[in-house]
């Protein structure tokens, strides 16, 4: 139970940082004229400070260091629990990836960065997570595949972590959905390493979910105190989420302790919309001729949009889609890993082709302009 109370603890200091701090982060915004830029492809309307996202890295480390200190101060040490002695290796890199995130999001969001300038940085982190061992190395059956080579798994690894950090960064464009789909991710995942007595990562996760919890409130609820995530924000949040989910499904593929044994098809079900829209984007662009970074309207925020939904509302529509995938991919966790990788792939393409047609039938014709 003490160590529960720790998690909780990380979740409480988290909020309340960034519950000191954001509101300042919107008053110097405003009067340094710091807002997000208005353009065809927002959907806000005004001037709005898009920092919020400075506060997220700062509140991280303060509650994560300061309840790993007391955890120790009081006899709770990590090495206590064998899947947790290499937590601290882990945070080196973990703190290391996420400082450089930081800066390269914050240049982004206040003189602008090319993507090129990004998509390195992006590459730097994986290449980060994979010297703090949570490669992947096994594919658990999935494809028919068993242990990779070394070289395959790297190039694989850094394919999922570039891929999370592009999709978290590029569904923040609705009030709340980057903000809520990342408090569903970090529950669920912070959720089964306390329900696997594996408190660190749950405390990490928690680390990061209080803050984000007062975010999503300034986000979505906040009028004359509303704020942006920004590049500073989403980033991280796609590193965070890709270094969990990396170390959920190496503990459940090579461990005999835990009994998930459709793992990868289970991650994917857990980060499925940001990680199938992106995805499923990045093909139509290429397709078209066009760079997988283009900017256009494509998103599935676009089309809850398009269908006249507010953003509001289309964040609560996307976020019980989630939701949705999470509770059917945890109820069938233990089905073939295949089966279930090929099911959520089949219910993305059947929901995405879904949107579109309702989209052309009741969409705006602005929208549809």
């Amino acid at each position: 139970m003490e160590l529960k109370l720790f998690v909780i603890a990380t979740f409480v200091i988290s909020a309340f940082a960034g519950w000191l701090a954001i509101p300042n982060i919107i008053l110097i915004s405003k009067k340094k004229k710091l807002f997000d830029e208005l353009s065809s492809r927002k959907s806000h309307k005004g001037n709005v400070p898009r920092l919020g996202g400075v506060a997220f890295f700062p509140s991280f480390l303060f509650s994560v260091s300061l309840m790993l200190g007391l955890r120790y101060y009081y006899g709770y040490e990590i090495s206590a629990v064998p899947l947790q002695i290499d937590a601290f290796k882990e945070l080196f890199f973990l703190i290391s990836g996420g400082t450089l995130l930081f800066f390269v999001g914050m240049t982004d969001d206040l003189t602008g960065l090319s993507y090129k300038m990004k998509f390195a940085a992006q590459i730097v982190v994986a290449v980060l997570l994979i010297f703090c061992g949570v490669g992947i190395e096994n594919l658990g059956g999935l494809f028919g595949l068993y242990h990779i080579p070394v070289i395959w798994g790297n190039l694989l690894t850094l394919m999922v972590v570039v891929l999370l950090v592009n999709a978290y960064n590029l569904i923040d464009g609705i009030d709340g959905l980057c903000s809520g789909l990342t408090l569903l991710a970090l529950g669920t995942l912070g959720g089964w390493f306390c329900w696997s007595h594996l408190y660190v990562y749950g405390m990490i996760a928690m680390g990061m979910a209080g803050v984000v919890s007062v975010f999503f409130f300034y986000n979505v609820l906040g009028r004359r105190m509303k704020i942006f995530m920004g590049d500073t924000g989403s980033l991280m949040l796609g590193f965070l989420i890709a270094y969990l989910g990396l170390k959920f499904y190496n503990l459940n593929i090579n461990t005999d302790m835990f009994n998930i044994q459709s793992a990868p098809a289970v991650l994917l079900g857990i980060v499925f919309v940001p990680a199938f829209d992106t995805c499923r984007v990045f093909c139509v662009r290429i397709a078209k001729g066009l760079s997988p970074f283009y900017p256009d309207r494509r998103h599935i925020h676009h089309k809850m949009l398009e269908l006249g939904l507010s953003h509001f509302q289309g964040t609560m529509v996307i976020i019980l889609l989630q939701a949705g995938f999470i509770a059917l991919n945890v109820l069938l966790k233990n089905l073939n890993i295949n089966v279930l990788f090929a099911l959520n792939i089949v219910l993305g393409v059947v929901l995405i082709g879904c949107i579109d047609l309702l989209a052309h039938r009741f969409g705006r014709k602005e929208a549809k302009a």
